[in-house]
């Protein structure tokens, strides 16, 4: 085991015993560990216990609200408090006024990448193709993208929002896309989100049964795809979505718990053991709404699938993606990656 690896595990032992005091006397539960940020830069000297708050208040107004301030380190290790004021939210629509060039054209053949949507009842968005892949112990090929894209934000304890045999479309609405004429696929399975209250989620994701010719393992302007690798905190990966298209990325945190994001009617829903990536240079977005479902791999060649990007948020002008790592969803998906 590498000394940071260590250190990491040392660190998140001491974030889950101080779990129940951080939340009552300091009310902070978003909890991540890697590099502060600073006046928008990625401070990288030091590994920190992070917070994620959506409003960092003075110290004098948090007393008046009977909250205490965050200790500068807790039994030694150094803290942070990172702001998103807006929290965190999916990476689907609205579309961002940031996206200059967004790719809703018509791809085929189909390969990881593109702008896609499910289309039943009908396509009210655009997201990302991830990858297509096969599975252990199934023919043909499938695609893979987030629930939310590929089965409408389908949530444990709610009304089905999706059904086996919806049909995904390429490109997506904002590429008008229709079915019959741009049905690419079929929704075949998917984890349904866990609202708040209940057990933590670990990732967002559905895949379908791809109906068009097709390229496996290929994502468009990265190229071939080959295995998976954990993610680790400092790695450089890449990502291609449909609206920042190819970008580089820095893993900057890692092992975040209680990142909390809305779905449907403004329902939380908690995530576990995700990761958190920047662009490089940090004044570049690594992913923007429309590029939910993109998968990210290691920037070097050959090609490794490390995790799958599923919302994001801003702070201090640095925009912060959230990414689900590749193993879980592989072991319980039975992607041949």
């Amino acid at each position: 085991m590498s000394k940071t690896k260590k250190n990491i595990n040392e660190i998140r032992k001491i974030i889950t015993k101080n779990a129940r005091t951080l939340a009552a006397v300091n009310r902070v539960k978003q909890t991540a560990i890697g590099y502060k940020i600073r006046e928008g830069k990625i401070m990288r000297d030091t590994i920190s216990a992070i917070f994620f708050v959506r409003y960092k208040p003075k110290a004098t107004m948090l007393r008046s609200l009977n909250i205490e301030p965050l200790p500068k380190e807790i039994e030694g290790i150094p803290t942070d408090v990172i702001e998103v004021p807006t929290g965190f939210a999916k990476r689907i629509i609205p579309l961002s006024p940031r996206a200059t060039a967004p790719d809703d054209s018509r791809h085929r053949p189909v390969s990881g990448g593109i702008a896609m949507i499910n289309a039943q009842p009908e396509p009210l968005g655009t997201g990302t193709l991830g990858l297509i892949v096969k599975r252990k112990g199934s023919e043909g090929l499938f695609g893979c993208t987030n629930n939310h894209v590929g089965a409408n934000e389908d949530l444990e304890g709610r009304p089905p929002t999706a059904n086996i045999g919806d049909p995904w479309i390429q490109p997506g609405a904002h590429g008008s896309g229709q079915v019959p004429d741009d049905t690419i696929g079929k929704l075949d399975k998917w984890g349904r989100i866990r609202p708040a209250g209940t057990e933590p989620n670990f990732y967002d994701f559905s895949i379908g049964k791809i109906d068009e010719p097709a390229k496996p393992y290929e994502m468009i302007d990265v190229g071939a795809i080959d295995g998976s690798a954990e993610l680790e905190l400092g790695d450089r990966v890449l990502k291609r979505g449909r609206t920042t298209r190819k970008t580089v990325g820095e893993v900057i945190a890692v092992l975040a718990d209680n990142i909390t994001v809305d779905y449907q009617e403004g329902i939380p829903c908690v995530f576990n053991d995700q990761a958190v990536v920047v662009g490089i240079p940090e004044t570049n977005p690594f992913s923007l709404a429309g590029d939910s479902g993109s998968f990210v791999v290691s920037e070097e060649s050959p090609h490794k699938v490390k995790g799958q990007l599923f919302a994001g948020g801003e702070s201090e002008g640095v925009d912060i993606t959230i990414v689900s790592p590749i193993r879980k969803i592989i072991d319980d998906f039975k992607l041949e990656l």
